[in-house]
């Protein structure tokens, strides 16, 4: 019996523990959002430094808008984790939802100041669209051309925007990320080959031709959201989308189709061209990108001229970890869409390759860790964020993906999660972490709000992976005076006796029962036999 007893209370004391981790994760990713954006971002406009001292307490230069999305992401990434835990927190939802969804608007209102129209001839026509440059300008009024735009930012805003327009509804954000959709879809090389099949796959921008795993996989993910908003509409969706195309004689057409439709064909195409062209099989990772002459040529059809194919190069480049993050994320996204089951197996393998092609382990003060991608200092590089992108992937595939998956993406956030907790508890610096998570700053002072809201993001996203495993949220019950394990309880958790969360379905066995007031307070449990 006293081991029964002692085996209870551990088993409670871990679920308590379960319990906590969203809630710091969630606490950390607010502190790092507020403290980055005080430091980073000046005035009403919001421009946003490059760097920070963590010294002088000073920022210095104009970020540029990739960066500048990553505090768009920050902030969908902390309400995400907001929404799923507001039973469970009801006053650290009320302190900070509706302020950063204010903060979210101002941002996206202040991204005008990277807006610009261009007229651009494409592969199969001329048109005139509003997008984003890659440098801070005057307002809807900075320069967008030739090199001055690419469509990996385009994609990274798509895919925020369409998060912002799921969590809050307002309609601005997907009338935007619908644009930039169509905008990147419209980059998509369309020009036929002798067998008269499309070559495929977007270049980095409209002034290059070479084709990078950043240009496409980012936009796969935002596509299959795209394709549920609309479709979900049913009867009431319009064929109001112009799809462009080349006829086998090379003349340039075009039919008005259900945007659903073509984001969802476009979603797998720039898949399976991916995987085609930039898979390292030998790695199981991706490639960079493949290469390709700069100059950008054109064919004349009658009397219009078009963008024309530009033979591209080997395969090549650094094998980054966000390459690999976008595929992780847009195999997990197809494979839930479609129930396919290449997609679940292309997802496992990404994850598992991902381990031993990503992370290196490592011992510090005793204990084993796994070290991801770093830079040697702030200035030279992007690690941070683009790990971050394969750690929010490796979310989405523990909600979505086999039990191969799963167990793959469950080490890289147990490792990430350790990671960022031990530069937490040893290297915590002016409210801001080092890029090095494991070994520190390393004499440097200076940071970049660009890594600090990676690392804001990663936390946010870690505290959805622990409430999307063991939910705390479930539905309230009525308080039993004569029950004297209900002290006015809200909430009902119930765990195994190996601290596995259960549902009212599971089925019979010994129940730990965890019950909790309104306020978080006045925990109170019982064992028994159901």
């Amino acid at each position: 019996m006293r081991r029964l007893t002692l085996l209870i209370a551990v088993m409670l004391t871990l679920a308590v523990a379960t319990t906590a981790q969203q809630v710091e994760d969630l606490q950390r990713a607010i502190t790092l959002l507020d403290e980055t954006m005080s430091k980073n971002f000046t005035g009403s406009d919001m421009r946003m430094f490059d760097t920070y001292d963590t010294s002088t307490h000073q920022g210095s230069g104009t970020a540029d808008v990739w960066p500048y999305t990553a505090a768009l992401e920050a902030h969908c990434s902390v309400l995400e984790a907001l929404e799923l835990l507001k039973d469970y927190e009801p006053q650290l939802y009320a302190d900070h939802h509706d302020r950063l969804v204010t903060r979210l608007r101002s941002l996206y209102d202040n991204l005008a100041y990277y807006r610009g129209s261009l007229t651009l001839v494409s592969y199969a026509q001329q048109k005139t669209w509003r997008i984003f440059g890659v440098h801070r300008g005057a307002r809807n009024r900075a320069n967008v051309a030739g090199i001055e735009n690419v469509y990996d930012d385009q994609m990274w805003i798509c895919r925020e925007l369409v998060r912002a327009y799921r969590l809050t509804g307002d309609d601005d954000y997907l009338a935007e990320a619908y644009n930039l959709a169509e905008y990147c879809i419209d980059g998509w090389d369309c020009c036929l080959d002798n067998n008269g099949n499309e070559y495929g796959g977007i270049s980095w921008g409209p002034g290059y031709n070479s084709k990078h795993s950043c240009s496409n996989g980012p936009l796969i993910q935002p596509l299959v959201w795209l394709h549920e908003i609309y479709a979900a509409r049913g009867d009431d969706e319009v064929a109001n989308y112009k799809y462009v195309f080349i006829e086998p004689d090379n003349t340039r057409a075009f039919e008005l189709r259900l945007p659903s439709e073509v984001f969802r064909e476009f979603a797998e195409k720039i898949y399976a061209w991916q995987k085609k062209n930039l898979l390292n099989t030998s790695t199981g990772v991706y490639y960079d990108m493949l290469g390709a002459d700069g100059t950008i040529q054109y064919v004349k059809i009658g009397n219009r001229s078009y963008r024309d194919h530009v033979a591209t190069g080997n395969r090549g480049g650094t094998a980054y970890t966000y390459n690999t993050g976008t595929m992780v994320a847009g195999s997990a996204e197809l494979g839930r869409l479609t129930g396919t089951k290449a997609y679940f197996d292309e997802n496992a393998r990404l994850c598992s390759s991902s381990i031993s092609q990503f992370t290196k382990a490592v011992t510090k003060d005793g204990a084993s860790y796994r070290r991801f991608p770093t830079d040697e200092k702030a200035t030279s590089g992007f690690n941070c964020w683009f790990n971050n992108v394969l750690i929010r992937a490796c979310v989405d595939t523990y909600e979505m993906g086999n039990s191969s998956a799963k167990r793959s993406a469950k080490v890289l956030l147990e490792s990430i999660q350790d990671d960022l907790d031990y530069a937490w508890e040893h290297y915590l610096q002016d409210g801001c972490l080092p890029i090095d998570l494991l070994d520190g700053w390393k004499g440097t002072t200076v940071t970049k709000g660009f890594h600090q809201l990676a690392f804001a993001s990663e936390y946010a996203m870690l505290a959805v992976w622990h409430e999307r495993m063991n939910p705390t949220s479930v539905a309230p019950v009525a308080s039993d005076p004569a029950d004297p394990f209900d002290q006015g309880a809200s909430r009902v958790e119930r765990f195994d006796l190996s601290g596995r969360c259960l549902s009212q379905a599971d089925g019979a066995g010994i129940v730990i029962e965890r019950r909790t007031r309104a306020d978080g307070t006045a925990r109170s449990a019982r064992l028994w036999y159901r």
